[in-house]
């Protein structure tokens, strides 16, 4: 049964869930302002740093033993990496990041890492078959001992392949993957293709310290990178969310005010009832 109690705690209830959301949203307005234009900066730099890495190693080939791909020492596998998150409340582009990351995991990734503990579910509930590694990142902030940890572990596999979103703006992210290895392309599911013009390059140091160069700093900085465009568009899915939120939460808030004053009429009318009833008893 309806009572007048019940409907105000559920308006108490929904400015409370109301205020909540709004926090949160602002807070993560707040980060999206502090860190885009950083992130934005470095995506260029980063972009063509990759593409130098890219054609080195194309450069490289006839001056390195062909069979020597890389100057460290390889597994020859390819990794696939899915960034997730480790809490609720980012939208539904972990889920979309999740569903690119599974439509090619079974044909084409040799090992798997999970980053996050949403990933680790989703990939449970997929019956991931694939060998699977974890580990934990903050969804907030950048822990680079855990991105060195991270990049150590990356560094075995021939080919390392991370599946996460890009910022494209508020109200657009977009689901994507980057090839971290310096290969001119990603495997052959994906669009990307290598450089269509050939520059020769002079190398000095030789070629081999080069290679370790980027294949250790370079390619920690695009790892960091790729961390911060997630975190990035994780904020922006997490904005999108929490103002849809907060209108469902506000028409919710309107319909159980008028289901309050509707109930406040009927609650007088009966009181005016009584009142008239009483004085034709006494004969008023």
């Amino acid at each position: 049964m309806v009572t007048k109690k019940s409907i105000e705690s559920e308006i108490e209830s929904l400015t409370n869930m109301k205020g909540i959301a709004e926090s949160f949203e602002e807070i993560a307005a707040l980060r999206i302002r502090r860190n885009r234009d950083q992130v934005l900066k470095n995506r260029q730099f980063t972009t063509e740093v990759n593409e130098i890495f890219q054609q080195v190693k194309i450069a490289s080939v006839n001056i390195i033993d062909p069979k020597q791909k890389s100057f460290l020492k390889k597994n020859g596998r390819t990794l696939f990496v899915y960034l997730s998150a480790n809490t609720g409340l980012y939208g539904d582009i972990v889920r979309r990041t999740f569903n690119l990351f599974a439509k090619y995991v079974g044909q084409w990734a040799d090992n798997v890492l999970i980053i996050g503990k949403v990933g680790l579910k989703l990939a449970s509930e997929r019956k991931i078959i694939k060998p699977v590694a974890y580990f934990d990142l903050p969804d907030d902030t950048i822990d680079t001992q855990s991105i060195k940890k991270i990049s150590s572990y990356l560094l075995d596999f021939e080919r390392v392949i991370v599946f996460y979103a890009k910022f494209e703006g508020i109200l657009h992210q977009e689901e994507t993957m980057i090839d971290l290895s310096g290969n001119p392309s990603l495997p052959s599911f994906t669009p990307p293709q290598a450089p269509q013009f050939k520059i020769k390059y002079f190398f000095e140091p030789e070629v081999t310290k080069i290679l370790a160069f980027f294949e250790t700093e370079i390619f920690e900085s695009l790892l960091e990178q790729t961390v911060r465009e997630f975190q990035l568009a994780k904020l922006s899915s997490r904005v999108v969310g929490l103002n849809s939120a907060i209108d469902h939460i506000e028409n919710e808030l309107k319909k159980t005010t008028s289901k309050r004053n509707e109930f406040l009429h009927q609650e007088s009318n009966r009181k005016q009832l009584q009142t008239f009833s009483s004085m034709s008893l006494w004969d008023i």
